[in-house]
């Protein structure tokens, strides 16, 4: 958690203007001492008329308390038909300069340090349609609650749900430092716990961020890539079902290998089931689990389920003496990252499922369930945990 205290020169800001006769369209000259000639355009090159141009310090952060009026603190101007707007008498610093047009979907932004001298100092901002950004926090339930998300230097912010998911429905794309902060009951000083680079408009699928600082978030892995092929992962199926597993390659644009099996009815009976699971090697203690992210896609529109498992009698899963908690999720046949969130886990009593809070303490297995006469992909399964959770070293066992 990193104690921070943002201060802004709101005098130093009062100084920019435009040159030209409205205060906020640029003249046909670019030739003003101590400025900054802004040109907003198309990735093609082709000049961004009539677009907003809104300056702010780097250090800006949406949000913090101790911002006061956010308008103070942010300068708009307008570019003129060829894209061009003149900020004339800049002092000195590190800026963030925004180029947005809501109407026609269209923002960008870009980065300078600027030095005051005699010349004119070019800045080519180039526009685009914004892309949506979205992942989880991990912090605390207490912080979450109260937590901000922004975009360091941009007018971006958006609140994180119970769970520590944001999401951002429209930003510019490129490089951005994303935020999560909580503001202090001191109006001068925020606190952060959690900073991350984020490429927008290069993110591949939503929940491909996560913000979280080394105080909370204990454990972060990759608890099986398939890379090395099956490793602990077995198969599994009801007397009256078959599973066929392999590791093949991902394929649908997905590069490396991932888990595949195919599940299979040997009658007409509907409780059937069908999965691959990894023993643990004991009783692990997942308590402080904060979720599990994998990727998933099927041979047709069908559901899975991902399931922690305390096991005592491998028969049935039905059998009183086996009991897990899962949730169900809706694949398809496109690659698709789904998130496992403990206080969204199942909470009726079918399956063998008997809730988060009976198992989190003596967990033995981690299974995927997959859906009679389909095919299932697994891949790249992630565990983001506050607490303790290595799979190479479980607990002893639990006591009765």
């Amino acid at each position: 958690m990193i104690k921070r205290a943002w201060t802004y020169g709101l005098a130093t800001l009062a100084l920019f203007n435009v040159a030209c006769d409205s205060g906020r369209t640029a003249g046909s000259s670019m030739e003003t001492e101590n400025s900054i000639a802004v040109l907003t355009q198309l990735a093609d090159g082709t000049p961004a008329a009539r677009m907003d141009v809104i300056v702010r310090p780097e250090s800006y952060l949406s949000g913090a308390s101790e911002l006061g009026s956010d308008s103070l603190y942010q300068l708009h101007f307008e570019t003129d038909e060829m894209g061009r707007v003149v900020l004339s008498s800049v002092p000195s610093g590190s800026y963030v300069i925004e180029a947005r047009n809501d109407s026609l979907n269209l923002k960008g932004f870009a980065k300078i340090s600027y030095v005051e001298s005699d010349t004119t100092t070019p800045l080519t901002v180039e526009v685009s349609e914004p892309s949506k950004v979205s992942g989880r926090v991990g912090l605390p339930q207490l912080v979450r609650r109260s937590a901000t998300v922004s975009v360091q230097g941009l007018d971006y912010q958006v609140s994180m749900d119970s769970t520590g998911y944001f999401e951002f429905e429209s930003l510019p794309n490129g490089n951005v430092e994303i935020v999560a902060f909580v503001n202090d009951a001191d109006a001068d000083s925020v606190t952060e716990y959690g900073r991350i680079d984020a490429d927008v408009g290069a993110q591949s699928g939503e929940g491909g961020l996560y913000l979280g600082d080394s105080a909370y978030v204990k454990t972060y892995f990759v608890f099986d890539d398939f890379e090395d092929g099956a490793g602990d992962w077995e198969p599994a199926a009801s007397y009256n079902a078959n599973v066929d597993f392999d590791i093949v390659s991902a394929g649908f644009d997905r590069k490396g290998k991932a888990a595949h099996f195919v599940c299979e009815r040997d009658s007409v009976k509907d409780w059937e089931w069908a999965l691959i699971g990894r023993e643990l090697g004991g009783y692990v203690d997942m308590s402080d689990l904060d979720s599990i992210k994998f990727w998933a896609r099927a041979s047709k529109a069908s559901q899975i389920s991902f399931a922690f498992d305390v096991f005592v009698n491998s028969d049935s899963v039905t059998s009183s003496e086996n009991k897990k908690a899962w949730k169900h999720f809706e694949v398809d046949t496109v690659w698709t990252q789904f998130v496992v969130i403990p206080a969204e886990l199942d909470t009726s009593n079918n399956g063998g499922n008997v809730g988060w809070d009976s198992i989190k303490d003596s967990v033995t297995k981690i299974s995927v369930f997959g859906q009679m006469g389909t095919e299932v992909w697994i891949d790249d399964i992630e565990v983001f945990g506050y607490g303790i959770f290595d799979p190479y070293a479980p607990l002893a066992r639990k006591k009765d």
